[in-house]
């Protein structure tokens, strides 16, 4: 039984599937899963901290101690400043996702 999932999110703001994986994420920690949203790529806009689906179910995530990182490197890339990210999340190295992984029974590529 797997009782512990990474999510990577890698699809921009706006593309079903990164909302796919914010959702999934929601419904492992709330059923008492240890799991951990990385937002990579362009998923790195959906951290902004605009109105939308996206941001609401990323705000109640880190609400009920959900945690979520997002690779820094990636940020530069696309010019976005971390002051502009939604309030608590991790900035972390790129090199650092694959020991996130490891750490995890099942990893998921949104």
């Amino acid at each position: 039984m797997i009782n512990s999932a990474c999510l990577i999110v890698s699809k921009p703001l706006g593309v079903e599937i990164s909302a796919l994986g914010i959702r999934t994420a929601w419904a492992c920690h709330q059923n008492g899963f240890e799991c951990k949203l990385v937002f990579v790529e362009e998923g790195v806009w959906c951290l902004t901290d605009k109105p939308g689906y996206h941001n609401s179910m990323i705000k109640d995530f880190l609400g009920e101690d959900g945690e979520v990182v997002c690779v820094r490197e990636d940020l530069e890339k696309r010019g976005i400043d971390e002051d502009a990210l939604v309030d608590g999340v991790e900035l972390i190295d790129a090199d650092e996702v694959a020991e996130i992984c490891e750490d995890f029974e099942t990893v998921n590529y949104f």
